[in-house]
């Protein structure tokens, strides 16, 4: 008992220490409080946890078995391997505490992206975050907090100093990615990432419009990506 009990005080502890380096998310004292404790799942295994191992990672696509199972077999250990390759994690196939969370982060970002689609066209309004007009970062934080995220509502400079750094080779569904319309290697425009070269985001001009991030235009104003 006091091992299990060691470990979730160091789980909580991290949930902490995660939230407290991303100023952008609620305080950590209330994230702890709310922290779900993961536990370890491995090769072999056969649990009903596993299962749901299986269903989450073939909701992001990385369990491409026909059918769900309980046990832990190559084919799971093989689309952890798969997932954590994609979010930069050490690639073990084992489901340790920090791999699981990060699939439910990956499944509320999808959740994210899925929605998005239903805004767009909401007209551009000027410090808008309510389906009644959105600018870049009120759309951004509409979207996160609708989805149990909590950000702080501010500006596309200031969320461009939040999170965790993403290289453009490294992009996923959810992250947030930045340009530079203005002032040289400033973030004034922000969107999300759908996937394929593509974000969402408020423009002044046509609303909530979905964009390719690498065309002539947004090209060479691409500053950066976060991931929250």
């Amino acid at each position: 008992m006091k091992k299990a009990t060691n470990k979730m005080i160091l789980l909580t502890a991290a949930a902490a220490v995660f939230v407290t380096a991303n100023p952008a998310l609620v305080p950590a004292a209330q994230a702890a409080e709310t922290a779900t404790v993961y536990t370890t799942l491995y090769q072999g295994m056969t649990s009903d946890a596993v299962s749901q191992l299986q269903r989450d990672l073939k909701t992001l696509g990385y369990f491409v078995y026909p059918t769900i199972t309980n046990y832990y077999g190559t084919v799971t250990a093989g689309a952890v391997r798969a997932f954590q390759t994609a979010y930069s994690l050490p690639v073990t196939g084992t489901a340790d505490p920090v791999t699981r969370e990060r699939i439910a982060f990956a499944l509320v970002r999808k959740a994210i992206v899925a929605d998005s689609y239903q805004y767009l066209r909401v007209p551009y309004k000027w410090g808008g975050a309510t389906p009644e007009g959105f600018d870049c970062s009120g759309f951004v934080y509409f979207m996160f907090t609708k989805h149990g995220v909590p950000l702080t509502r501010t500006t596309s400079a200031a969320m461009f100093t939040m999170g965790t750094a993403v290289d453009k080779a490294k992009l996923v569904p959810g992250d947030l990615v930045f340009f530079s319309l203005g002032t040289p290697g400033v973030a004034s425009h922000m969107g999300i990432y759908v996937g394929n070269g593509q974000f969402i985001s408020a423009l002044s001009s046509v609303g909530i419009y979905v964009q390719n991030m690498n065309n002539t235009y947004w090209g060479p104003k691409y500053l950066g990506a976060r991931r929250f």
